[in-house]
Parts: C-alpha cells; sequence; structure tokens
C-alpha cells in the first residue's frame, strides 16, 4: 500500500491511499487481506479514519469475470453496508472503447444488483474518470463535501470487536476459499497415488517421476494454504507486527537486488572501459554501452522506488 499527498485548488491537502485489489495475479488473497486490514485497523486505533473509498473499474473490461466478483464481494465485506454511501464507483479507460459501447457497460453496472445496483441502491455514487485531472478533483470534491468520516466493517470487527482476521468477514469469504483449495489439491494428491502405483506396475521411471513431481508441487501448495491460514489466526496488534517483520524482510530483499544492480553496473564500466582501451570493433563497445544503459536504468528504477514509496 502507498500513500500519496495531495492537494486540489480546493482542497489545499488531502491524502490517496493505494491499496492492491483481491484480483492480483501476483500475490495470494491472504496476503493482500493481510496488508489492507493491518493498515486499517492501525489507523483505526490511531483515530484515522476515512473520508470515502474509491472503486475503480475499467470500462473497457467486457464483463465483470470471476476475479472482478471476487474484488467485488471482499470489498462489500471489508466495508459494511453502513458505508456504502460514503462509496465512489468509478469507472475509468475511457478513451479506449468507442462511446456506445461503453455506455452500453456502464448501464449493466449501474442497474444489475449482482454488479453496482445494489451498491448504488444503499447510496453509493458512480462517477466517470473520462476527463483526466478535472474527473478526478470532482470525485475529490465530492467525497469531502459529505463531510462524513466512516469505520470501515473490519475495523470495527477487529479493534472494536477482538476478532481475529480469521474471524471476520473478509477473512472467512478468503477462509473458505483456501479450504477449497485445500481440497482440491489432497484429491489430486490422492489420484497421484494411484498413478504412482500403475507407474511402479509398469516399471515406468520416467512416469514415476513425472509423478513425484507434481506430487511434490502439490504438497507445497498445501503447506502453504495451511501457513496462510495460520496467518489469519491473528488479531490487529499481532497482525501488524507480522506485517512490520515482513515489510522489513521485503526491504532488506529490495536493498539487496539494488545492491547486486550495482555491482553489475560497475563490472559492466570496467568492461567497457578496458573494451576501449583495446579498441574493440564500434559493434562491441555499442552493445555493451547498450547493456550498461539498461543496469543503469535498473539502479535509478530501485532508487526511485526508495525515494518516492512510502512502504507502510
Amino acid at each position: 500500500m502507498d500513500i500519496f499527498k495531495c492537494a486540489t485548488s480546493g482542497i489545499p491537502e488531502f491524502y490517496l491511499i493505494d491499496t492492491p485489489g483481491f484480483d492480483d495475479s501476483t500475490r495470494s488473497d491472504t496476503d493482500i487481506l493481510r496488508e489492507v486490514a493491518s493498515w486499517l485497523t492501525k489507523a483505526y486505533t490511531n483515530n484515522i479514519k476515512l473520508t470515502g473509498i474509491i472503486y475503480l473499474h475499467r470500462i473497457l473490461d467486457v464483463r465483470l469475470g470471476g476475479s472482478a466478483m471476487k474484488n467485488l464481494r471482499m470489498f462489500k465485506k471489508l466495508c459494511g453496508a453502513d458505508n456504502l454511501g460514503s462509496v465512489v464507483l468509478c469507472t475509468t479507460f475511457w478513451g479506449q472503447v468507442d462511446e456506445a459501447t461503453a455506455a452500453v457497460r456502464e448501464h449493466q453496472l449501474q442497474t444489475r444488483e449482482e454488479f453496482w445496483g445494489g451498491l448504488i441502491a444503499r447510496g453509493s455514487k458512480m462517477f466517470r474518470q473520462d476527463q483526466g485531472k478535472s474527473s478526478g478533483e470532482n470525485i475529490i470534491k465530492y467525497l469531502v463535501g459529505r463531510r462524513s468520516k466512516m469505520v470501515l466493517e473490519i475495523q470495527k470487527e477487529m479493534v472494536d470487536g477482538r476478532k481475529t482476521l480469521t474471524q471476520t468477514a473478509a477473512g472467512a469469504e478468503v477462509q473458505a476459499d483456501l479450504e477449497k483449495l485445500r481440497e482440491k489439491y489432497e484429491a489430486e494428491v490422492a489420484q497421484l497415488r494411484d498413478e504412482m502405483t500403475k507407474a511402479l506396475a509398469q516399471h515406468d521411471e520416467e512416469w514415476q517421476e513425472e509423478v513425484n513431481r507434481h506430487r511434490e508441487q502439490l504438497e507445497a501448495r498445501i503447506k502453504q494454504s495451511e501457513e496462510d491460514r495460520q496467518k489469519m489466526e491473528a488479531r490487529h496488534e499481532e497482525l501488524w507486527k507480522q506485517r512490520e517483520a515482513e515489510r522489513e524482510e521485503e526491504r532488506r530483499q529490495h536493498l539487496e537486488e539494488r545492491l547486486q544492480a550495482q555491482r553489475e553496473v560497475d563490472r559492466m564500466e570496467n568492461e567497457l572501459a578496458i573494451a576501449r582501451m583495446n579498441n574493440l570493433h564500434l559493434d562491441e563497445l555499442q552493445s555493451l554501452r547498450n547493456q550498461l544503459w539498461i543496469e543503469q536504468w535498473r539502479v535509478a528504477q530501485y532508487q526511485a522506488q526508495e525515494e518516492s514509496c512510502i512502504i507502510l
């Protein structure tokens, strides 16, 4: 999660918190929920309350698929029904689809109960992010103008109700998905046992090796799902400590990657200097220069992240 200090002509100072969605292909739902919940509960214990939430959806998406629907379900459980009046449902990427098609999709989002219709009926407001900066300012002006603060359902559950993350509505949703995955993996492991029996009977070593590889992968996934389940058996104080330790490890790894990239730059600069001394062919020199530029760019990216990103 990143925090950005912002301002408009009418609002001199406000903060935007950028949170990951539950449709992330590189991170598990458990990791995302733990990150979001740890920040929200820490903020609440420090008497920091949100003015509103902006839920983004790309209008160029043909339909709300499985991952998008899961994202929406998790969003509802995190917020709670009492806070939907402070939610802005915002469609983006209007410039990348024709107006007529986009309008049809917008109407479906607005009217269908399983999409945004139910949220709008409970007070959520729909906006288009189709005019760049001015659209963004209108959304912020609307939320700030409501002059209300919100306490999310997960904040009430974990801080006021002293529940573990597993016991929250959002946590229960993730736990149900974890249990389904675990059952699926265990069924596949049982099937692999039958395959191994057949492979042994046929003295097929290649088949045995393939079954073993697949079994090890499945057992690793089962182990990970159990670790994820255990991580969610935490109240808000413990959850924050866990995430702090994980963030420290992430920072350490980030630093190591940046140092490795810098070492690569140093090595290539040395090679380039030697090449110049040995009067290598111009094509070889240019190739080295190109490689050096790429590594220098990597180092610059690491430095830019360290200077501009706030890691919570």
